[in-house]
C-alpha cells in the first residue's frame, strides 16, 4: 500500500489543495517556515485514517465565523503495490467528510473506494456512527486487518516531535511503547492477569481458611446447643414424671379430705339447731323485762321534763326581779341629779325661750353679711390674679424686647445691612467657583502628568491620543504597540535627528487586520505588513529595533522599522524635513513637539514631569486651602444673612415695644388698688367671724337650759314608776318560793323510779349473759362450719386445679403420664407435705426445662447441617490450596516467558542500536528492569544509554538531566535527537509487518547537515519504505537531492491563507 495522492478542503487556512505523492520509492519533502501549517498535512493523513492521536475538530477552518457551517473533505489515495499488497483493485481511496452546524458537534463519514483506475471506482463503502454494521469500529478494524495501514497500530505517522521524544521520555513510558510495538504487552498482560489471578486465589485461600476456622467455631457452638438440648429433654422428662406422680397422689388425698369435711359440717348443723331453740326462749324473757324498763324510763323522763320546766320558771322569775331592782336604782339616781342641777340655773323657762328667739334673728343677719363680704373677696382676688398674670406677661415681653433690641442693634452695627452681606456672599461664591474650576483643570493636568510619570518610570512615553488608542485596543483584547516601544534612536543620534520622524513618531501598530481608529493618529495593522527583508537598523535615520524586546515583539519591531523605511523611500508616501507628503496632501507633526525616541530625551522629560508635578501639587494644596476658607466664610455669612434680616425687621416694630411698657405701668397701678381693697374686706370678714363664734356659745347654753326645764316636767311620772316597781318586786319573790317547793317534791319521786329501774336492769343483764353464752356457742359452731366449708372449698379448688394440671400434663406428655399411671405401686407412700414438695419440685424442674432460653428444638438438625458444611468448606480449602500451587507455577512460567521475550526483543534492538550508533562514532546500550511499588504493582523501565566512542565512565540514560533547573549534566540536544531517531529505527525494524511508507514530522530538526543526511540514508536503507518528511529547516542541495518531490507551505498573514507549492525533481538538473 503506497501513498499516491492526498487532497483536502475546508481545513484550517488552506484552500482546496491536492498533493501528488505518486511514485513507488519516491521520497517526499514537505517544508516551510514554522507556523506555516506543515503539520496540518500530517494531521489530515491521520484524520482520514482514523488515528486516535488526531482531534478532527482541530482542523476547522479559522476563517469561518461562529455562525457559519464548517464542511471539510480529506481523501488519501493508495496504490495497491509493494511488499504489503492485498487482495484488492489497483487503487484504494480513503475519504473523510466532516460537517459541523453552528452550536452542533462534528458529523463524520468515512468512505473506502476501490477501482483499477483513479477516480473510476468500482465499489464504495460508507461508514457512519449510527450504522449497525458499517460504523467507525468496523472502519478501524478494516484498516487494521484488511488494508494493513492503521497509523497507530503500525506506527506509520510520527507526528511533530513524536520521533524525537524517546530520549526525554520517562523509562517507564519508553518501555510501554516498546512493549506495544513488539506485542510484549499481551504477554505482559497475561502475566499480570496470572498475578491477579494468583492474588485472587491467595485471597480465596485466605477466605476459605477463615471460613473453615469460622465454621469450626460455629460447629463447636452447635455442639454446645445440642448438649443443652439433650440435657433439657432429660430434665423435662424427669420433672414431668415427678410432677405427674405427685399430682395423682394429691388427687386421691383431696378426694378423701373432701368426704371427711362434709361429715363434720353435717354434725355442726345439728348442734346449732338445738342451741337456736334455747336462744329463742331467753330472748322472749329478755324482751318482757326490757318493756318494763322502758315504761319506767318513760316515767322518769316525764318527771325530769316537768322538773326542768319548773327550773326554767324559777330562772325567769329571778330575771324579772333583777330587772325591776335595776330600774329602781336608775330612777333613784336620776331624781338626785335633777335636784342638784335646779339649784344652778339663774333664768326662768320664759326668759330662756325669749333669749333663744332673739339669738336666732341676730345669727341669721350676721351669716348674710359674712357671705356677702366673702363673695366680694373672691371676686377681687380673681381680678387681682388675672392682673398679676398680665403684669408678668407684659414684664417678660418688655424685658425680652430690651435684650433683643440690644442684640439686633449690635448685629446691625457690625454688618450694616442684609444687602451688604448678600453682596459679599455673591462675591465669595464667584471666587469659589473660579478656584474649583482652576482646581479641576489642574487636577486633570496633574493626573495626566502622574500617568505619564508612571509610563516614564516603566520606560514608556505616550501622548494623550496614544494613551487613548492603547486603552481602546486593550478593551478589545488586541495587542498594540506605540512606535517608540518598538524602535529607538541609536547611541550616535542627536536629539534634533528625531525631528525627521515628527510626522509619524506617534504612530500606533496593532496585531490585527482592520479596525475603526479611535482618533486621527496613524494606526498600522501589523498583519498587513509583509517586509521583503529582515531589517534591524536604519543608519541613515539613526534608528534601530529597541533592545530588550521579547521574542514575540522582535518580529513586530522589524515590521515597524521596515514601515518607517518605506515612508522615506518616496514611492507612494514620503517624509521630507519632518513633513509627510502623499498624493492627497501634506501633514505636519502629529503632536506638540517633544523628543520621545531616545533615552536622553526620556530622562529630560522625566525630570520635567517631576518638576511640573511638584509645582501643580503646591498650587492645588493652596487652592484647596483657599476654597476651604472661602467655603467656611460663605457658610457663616449664609447663616448670618437671615439673622441680619430678622434684626432689620425687629427694629421696624418699635411702636409695639412702647405700647407694652405703657400697658405694664397701668396694670401695676391697678394691682396695687386691688390688693388694698382685698385687705380691707379681709379685716371686715374677721369681725363677722368672731361675732358668729359668740352666737354659737350663747346658743349652746340656752339649749341646755331649755332641755333641763323639759326633764323637770317629767319628775312626777318617775316617782309613780318607782312605787309600782316596788310592788312588782314583792310579787316575784312569792312566786319564786312556790316554784322551789314544787321542784323538791319532783326530785323525791325521780329517786324512787331510779331504784326500780336499776333492779330491772340487773335482771336484763343476767339474761343477756345467758344469751351471749348461747350466741358464743353458735358462733363457735358457725365458725367451725365455715372453716370446714372453706377447707372443703379449698380442697375442691385444689382438686379442680390438680385435675386441670393432670389433664394438661396428660396432653403435653402423654407417654410419661401413661408410664406413671401404670406404675401405681407406691400410691400411698409418703405424707401430704412430701407430695406437695414433690409436686412443686417436679413442676419447677419441668417448667424450667420447658421455659429455658436458648434451647433450639432444631439443634440436632442444625448440628448435622453445620457438620456437613464444615466438611464441605474443609474440602474446598484443600482444593484451593492445590489450585494456588498450580497458579503459582503458571505465573512463574508466564514470567519466565515474558522475561525471555523481553530479553530477546531488547537484545535484537540493542544489536541494531549499537550498529546504528557505530556509524556516528557512538557507543550505546539498551537494558530494562522491573520492580514492585508499595502497592505491590509491577513497573517496567527501558533505559537508552549513549556515550561517545573512547569516553570512559559508566553510561547513563539519555533522559537524565541536572535537577533544580541546573544545566551541565546529560547528553546534548543533538545527541538526544540522534539516539531517539536510531532507537525508533531499531524499533521499526522489529515490527513484523512491512508497510510501504512512513511519515516523519520534524524528525531532523535537531540534527546538523552531516548527521541529517546519514540518518535519512540509514532510514531508507533499513526500512525500504517511501519516506514522507516534514521539516521547517532550509537544506543543502545534497540533502534535497534525496527527495523526488518537494512541497513548500506558505502562509500569508494578511489574507490569513496557507497554500502549498509543489516542486518536482528534474533528472540531470
Amino acid at each position: 500500500m503506497i501513498p499516491w495522492r492526498l487532497t483536502f478542503s475546508g481545513v484550517r487556512d488552506y484552500p482546496p489543495t491536492p498533493l501528488d505523492l505518486s511514485g513507488f520509492d519516491s521520497h517526499i519533502l514537505i517544508t516551510g517556515p514554522n507556523g506555516a501549517g506543515k503539520s496540518t498535512i500530517s494531521f489530515c493523513m491521520g484524520a482520514v485514517l482514523y488515528s486516535s492521536k488526531v482531534d478532527a475538530e482541530g482542523l476547522r477552518s479559522r476563517n469561518l465565523q461562529a455562525n457559519e457551517t464548517w464542511r471539510a473533505k480529506i481523501t488519501f489515495l493508495f496504490k495497491n503495490d509493494g511488499l504489503m499488497k492485498i487482495d484488492a483493485p489497483s487503487f484504494i481511496e480513503f475519504t473523510l467528510y466532516m460537517v459541523q452546524e453552528p452550536g452542533q458537534p462534528v458529523k463524520k463519514e468515512f468512505l473506502i473506494s476501490k477501482g483499477d483506475h483513479i477516480d473510476q471506482w468500482e465499489e464504495t463503502v460508507s461508514y457512519t456512527s449510527g450504522d449497525r454494521y458499517y460504523n467507525f469500529t468496523a472502519y478501524k478494524k478494516d484498516l487494521q486487518y484488511k488494508y494493513k495501514i492503521d497509523p497507530d497500530l503500525f506506527y506509520l505517522i510520527w507526528y511533530q516531535q513524536e520521533v524525537n521524544q524517546f530520549a526525554v521520555m520517562h523509562p517507564e513510558e519508553r518501555f510501554r511503547i516498546f512493549s506495544e510495538m513488539h506485542g510484549i504487552d499481551k504477554v505482559q498482560r497475561d502475566w499480570e492477569e496470572s498475578m491477579e489471578k494468583l492474588k485472587e486465589t491467595e485471597e480465596t485461600l485466605g477466605s476459605s481458611e477463615l471460613n473453615v476456622k469460622r465454621m469450626k467455631q460455629e460447629l463447636s457452638m452447635k455442639k454446645v446447643a445440642l448438649d443443652r438440648y439433650v440435657d433439657n429433654q432429660n430434665r423435662l422428662r424427669e420433672g414431668g414424671e415427678l410432677y405427674i406422680r405427685s399430682l395423682l397422689r394429691l388427687e386421691r388425698h383431696f378426694y378423701r379430705e373432701k368426704d371427711r369435711l362434709l361429715a363434720i359440717v353435717q354434725q355442726l348443723e345439728a348442734e346449732m339447731e338445738e342451741m337456736g331453740e334455747e336462744q329463742a326462749l331467753k330472748i322472749s324473757q329478755k324482751e318482757s323485762a326490757a318493756e318494763s324498763m322502758n315504761a319506767i324510763n318513760q316515767e322518769i323522763v316525764s318527771k325530769e321534763e316537768w322538773m326542768e320546766e319548773t327550773r326554767k320558771n324559777i330562772d325567769h322569775v329571778e330575771t324579772e326581779l333583777r330587772s325591776i331592782l335595776e330600774r329602781m336604782t336608775e330612777l333613784d339616781k336620776e331624781l338626785r341629779d335633777i335636784t342638784e342641777r335646779k339649784s344652778k340655773i339663774t333664768r326662768s323657762e320664759e326668759e330662756v325661750k325669749a333669749a333663744l328667739q332673739k339669738l336666732r334673728l341676730e345669727k341669721e343677719e350676721t351669716n348674710k353679711a359674712y357671705d356677702h363680704v366673702k363673695t366680694a373677696i373672691e371676686e377681687k382676688k380673681q381680678t387681682w390674679r388675672k392682673t398679676v398674670e398680665q403684669i408678668a406677661e407684659l414684664k417678660e415681653k418688655v424685658m425680652s424686647a430690651e435684650k433683643q433690641e440690644a442684640m439686633h442693634q449690635e448685629r446691625l452695627r457690625e454688618y450694616k445691612s442684609s444687602h451688604m452681606v448678600q453682596a459679599r456672599m455673591d462675591a465669595l461664591e464667584q471666587t469659589i467657583d473660579e478656584n474649583k474650576e482652576s482646581k479641576r483643570s489642574m487636577s486633570q493636568e496633574l493626573r495626566q502628568l502622574k500617568e505619564e510619570q508612571v509610563l516614564l518610570e516603566e520606560g514608556r512615553d505616550l501622548s494623550a491620543r496614544q494613551a487613548e488608542s492603547m486603552k481602546w485596543f486593550r478593551s478589545r483584547q488586541v495587542k498594540a504597540y506605540p512606535l517608540r516601544e518598538l524602535i529607538e534612536m541609536t547611541e550616535t543620534a542627536k536629539l534634533q535627528d528625531e525631528q525627521l520622524l515628527q510626522a509619524i513618531k506617534y504612530t500606533v501598530f496593532f496585531n490585527g487586520v482592520d479596525v475603526n481608529p479611535p482618533n486621527d493618529l496613524y494606526h498600522v495593522p501589523l498583519m498587513k505588513l509583509v517586509p521583503d527583508r529582515s531589517v534591524t537598523e536604519l543608519p541613515d535615520l539613526r534608528i534601530r529595533v529597541r533592545e530588550g524586546l521579547t521574542e514575540e515583539e522582535i518580529p513586530h519591531a522589524i515590521k515597524a522599522l521596515w514601515w518607517v523605511e518605506q515612508c522615506f523611500k518616496g514611492e507612494r508616501i514620503s517624509i521630507q524635513n519632518g513633513i509627510l507628503i502623499d498624493s492627497l496632501g501634506m501633514r505636519g507633526p502629529q503632536e506638540k513637539e517633544r523628543f520621545i525616541l531616545s533615552a536622553k530625551a526620556l530622562y529630560v522629560r522625566k525630570q520635567e514631569v517631576h518638576r511640573m508635578i511638584g509645582q501643580l501639587s503646591q498650587k492645588l494644596s493652596w487652592l484647596e486651602e483657599q476654597i476651604l476658607a472661602d467655603t467656611r466664610t460663605l457658610q457663616e455669612l449664609n447663616s448670618i444673612v437671615h439673622q441680619v434680616r430678622e434684626s432689620e425687621a425687629f427694629m421696624t416694630k418699635q411702636y409695639e415695644r412702647t405700647a407694652w411698657r405703657k400697658k405694664w405701668k397701668e396694670e401695676l397701678s391697678n394691682e396695687e388698688t386691688l390688693r388694698q381693697e382685698i385687705e380691707r374686706l379681709e379685716s371686715e370678714i374677721g369681725v363677722y367671724t368672731r361675732l358668729q363664734y359668740k352666737h354659737g356659745v350663747l346658743e349652746e347654753q340656752l339649749l341646755e337650759e331649755e332641755q333641763f326645764y323639759k326633764e323637770l316636767g317629767k319628775l312626777k311620772d318617775k316617782y309613780e314608776e318607782r312605787n309600782e316597781l316596788d310592788k312588782q318586786a314583792d310579787a316575784k319573790r312569792e312566786q319564786k318560793k312556790k316554784e322551789n317547793d314544787k321542784s323538791a317534791k319532783l326530785e323525791q319521786e325521780i329517786e324512787l323510779l331510779d331504784t326500780k329501774l336499776k333492779q330491772t336492769e340487773r335482771k336484763i343483764r343476767k339474761m343477756s349473759d345467758d344469751l351471749e353464752s348461747i350466741d358464743m356457742g353458735l358462733r363457735s359452731r358457725k365458725k367451725q362450719k365455715v372453716n370446714c366449708e372453706h377447707e372443703k372449698e379449698l380442697a375442691e379448688g385444689e382438686l379442680v386445679q390438680i385435675i386441670k394440671e393432670v389433664t394438661d400434663m396428660k396432653e403435653l406428655m402423654p407417654d410419661v403420664y401413661s408410664l406413671v399411671l401404670t406404675d401405681n405401686s407406691e400410691g400411698r407412700v409418703g405424707s401430704f407435705q412430701q407430695w406437695q414438695n414433690d409436686r412443686e419440685r417436679g413442676k419447677v424442674i419441668w417448667n424450667q426445662a420447658r421455659m429455658e432460653d436458648g434451647i433450639d428444638p432444631a439443634a440436632p438438625a442444625n448440628y448435622e447441617t453445620a457438620k456437613n458444611e464444615f466438611d464441605r468448606l474443609d474440602s474446598e480449602f484443600k482444593r484451593t490450596s492445590i489450585l494456588l500451587e498450580q497458579d503459582k507455577e503458571r505465573a512463574e512460567q508466564l514470567r519466565d516467558k515474558m522475561e525471555t521475550t523481553i530479553n530477546m526483543r531488547v537484545l535484537e534492538i540493542q544489536q541494531r542500536f549499537k550498529t546504528y550508533l557505530g556509524h556516528f562514532q557512538f557507543e550505546g546500550d539498551i537494558n530494562w528492569e522491573s520492580y514492585e511499588d508499595h502497592k505491590k504493582r509491577v513497573h517496567f523501565k527501558l533505559y537508552i544509554k549513549v556515550r561517545k566512542e573512547g569516553h570512559r565512565g559508566s553510561m547513563e540514560d539519555v533522559s537524565i538531566k541536572a535537577r533544580g533547573g541546573k544545566v551541565g549534566k546529560g547528553v546534548s540536544g543533538g545527541e538526544e535527537s540522534l539516539s531517539s531517531l536510531l532507537f525508533a529505527l531499531a524499533l521499526l525494524q522489529n515490527i513484523q509487518t512491512a508497510p510501504g511508507f512512513i511519515v516523519l514530522d520534524e524528525f531532523d530538526s535537531a540534527l546538523d547537515e552531516n548527521r541529517k543526511s546519514k540518518v535519512f540514508d540509514l532510514y531508507v536503507h533499513e526500512l525500504g519504505r517511501k519516506m514522507i518528511v516534514l521539516t521547517p529547516k532550509s537544506h543543502e542541495q545534497s540533502y534535497m537531492n534525496r527527495f523526488s518531490k518537494a512541497f513548500v507551505v506558505h502562509h500569508d498573514p494578511i489574507e490569513t491563507r496557507s497554500k502549498v507549492i509543489g516542486i518536482a525533481k528534474v533528472e540531470g538538473v
